[in-house]
């Protein structure tokens, strides 16, 4: 016999909460979304934030493992807001990055890269207002050579390079297999793998595009460069030469690495 995660109280077999718990549940859900959204917008003190969470917790006997759980996704949610608006809010995204600190908030505990772009929102602020970002990388301007009138702008650290696409009648072919196991149903939905060709650091400068692995280091000028597709975790590279295959990079931050990048060639042209 299960106990509610409300009242601690029998909620029958295979059951974790009453019916008439479940309004509890959703209120207290309810009160901590809005008090973290008040928070944010009125930057209060982060220790009586955590005190105002907790004022949250309708009783005692409410499940405090099942309460912690409820304030990290609530912490989550308002987080995944911050960083899907169009408009970006440096303020914001420090206070809530403060907060997951104050609450123990994990990366094991969000969706993948979703720190990375809460940090990469102040420097986006900066680019969007056409403002250098103040920030270093010497120990990649002492491992790349730059030129006289050259200024490194960024580094993406482990950033992955996938393997190019295939041609396309290989591309067909895995389209066409995909559906023969749908057919047998070994397989409802198979999805297209993507490849890690290498991890590197992808350099920008305000000339050129820099992917530094152990073994090698590859430079695309912005010059040779059509296109620039932005992705949810990376950017996609186009070359100016007509038959040339992309080049893929995941960096974390798909929104940040292409605004970089337009920043860095305006950099270039404006020279």
């Amino acid at each position: 016999m299960g106990k509610c995660i409300v009242c601690q109280k029998s909620a029958g077999p295979f059951y974790s909460l009453h019916k008439a718990c479940y309004q509890v549940y959703e209120d207290t859900r309810e009160c901590l979304r809005q008090v973290l959204s008040s928070a944010i917008d009125t930057s209060i003190q982060v220790e009586g934030l955590t005190e105002s969470l907790n004022d949250c917790r309708p009783t005692l006997s409410f499940s405090l493992r099942l309460f912690e759980s409820l304030v990290r996704r609530a912490w989550h949610d308002q987080a995944k807001q911050i960083v899907k608006r169009k408009v970006v809010n440096a303020e914001h995204a420090n206070y809530i990055l403060s907060v997951a600190s104050a609450l123990e908030v994990e990366d094991k505990d969000v969706d993948s890269n979703l720190f990375v772009r809460l940090a990469n929102i102040e420097h986006l602020a900066c680019i969007n207002q056409n403002q250098p970002i103040s920030k270093r990388f010497t120990e990649m301007e002492n491992r790349i050579k730059l030129s006289d009138d050259e200024t490194l702008i960024w580094v993406f650290e482990e950033a992955l390079k996938l393997e190019r696409h295939k041609r396309t009648e290989e591309k067909q072919w895995s389209v066409f297999q995909s559906l023969l196991y749908n057919l047998f149903k070994k397989s409802r939905y198979k999805k297209l793998s993507a490849t890690v060709e290498a991890t590197g650091d992808l350099a920008i400068s305000n000339q050129n595009l820099y992917y530094v692995t152990k073994n090698e280091t590859s430079i695309i000028s912005f010059l040779a460069i059509h296109s620039i597709t932005p992705m949810k975790d990376g950017v996609r590279i186009q070359s100016a030469q007509g038959d040339a295959v992309p080049d893929t990079y995941i960096t974390g931050d798909g929104r940040f690495t292409y605004a970089l990048l337009r920043y860095a060639q305006e950099q270039k042209f404006a020279e």
